[in-house]
C-alpha cells in the first residue's frame, strides 16, 4: 500500500499512517512518502512504538520513503524493572525558553532543569513546544544544552515540536533529543500520570 503525505503538516502524516496501518492486513507493507525530516522521523518513531519494523530511503530533494512492515516478526520489551524504577510516569512540558521574563526567567529555567538532574527519580519525558524549542537548539556550549544532554544520558526522552522548530527556523540546529509531533505529544500527555508545565 502506498501513502502520499507530501505537503502535509504535523500531525497529519502520523495520523494518516496510523489509519492506513489499522486498515492494512497483517504481513503487509506500507510505503509512506513525506517531504521533510520531521515527518520522516515522526512516522518511523510511531511505527516503531507500535511494534512494526521500518526503514527510510532518502529520495533526494528533501523527499523520503518510509517503508513499514506490518507483521512478519515480533518485538522484545527491553525495559527492565530497574530502569523503570528510576523514572516517574511524569512529563515536563516546556512552552517557553524562560520561566517568567527577562534575564531572571532565563536563570530560572536553567535552575529548574538543573534541579531535575538531582532528583532520585526523573520524569520519563520532556517535551518542548513553542519558544521552548529554542532551549534544545541553543549554542552547544550553553549550560542548558549540557543539562539536557545529562538528562538524556540518564534515559529521559526529550522531544522538540517539529512545527515549532520549522516556525523559528532552527530545525537544523537541534542539539539534543528528537523531533516530536502533535500526535506523540498528546499521547504522552494523556498517558502520563502528571504533567509539569514550565
Amino acid at each position: 500500500m502506498n501513502l502520499d503525505c507530501k505537503g502535509l503538516v504535523c500531525p497529519e502524516p502520523v495520523l494518516k499512517t496510523k489509519k492506513a496501518l489499522e486498515e492494512l492486513e497483517e504481513n503487509s507493507v506500507l510505503e509512506v512518502l513525506v517531504d521533510n525530516i520531521a515527518s520522516q522521523e515522526n512516522v518511523i518513531r510511531f511505527a516503531t512504538k507500535q511494534g512494526y519494523t521500518s526503514e527510510v530511503k532518502d529520495l533526494g530533494n528533501n523527499e523520503f520513503k518510509v517503508t513499514i512492515v506490518k507483521g512478519y516478526g515480533c518485538s522484545v520489551d527491553t525495559k527492565d524493572s530497574l530502569t523503570k524504577s528510576n523514572f516517574l510516569n511524569k512529563t515536563v512540558f516546556i512552552k517557553d525558553d524562560k520561566v517568567g521574563e527577562g534575564e531572571l526567567g532565563s536563570m530560572l529555567i536553567v535552575g529548574f532543569l538543573k534541579s531535575i538532574l538531582e532528583l532520585p527519580k526523573l520524569p520519563k519525558t520532556i517535551i518542548c513546544v513553542n519558544k521552548g524549542v529554542l532551549l534544545t537548539t541553543s549554542d552547544e556550549s550553553s549550560d542548558i544544552i549540557e543539562i539536557f544532554k545529562n538528562l538524556e544520558e540518564k534515559g529521559v526522552e526529550i522531544f522538540s515540536c517539529g512545527v515549532c522548530l520549522e516556525f523559528y527556523e532552527v530545525a537544523d540546529k537541534l542539539k539534543v533529543g528528537k523531533i516530536g509531533n502533535a500526535y506523540g505529544t498528546v499521547e504522552t500527555l494523556l498517558n502520563s500520570e502528571g504533567t509539569i508545565t514550565l
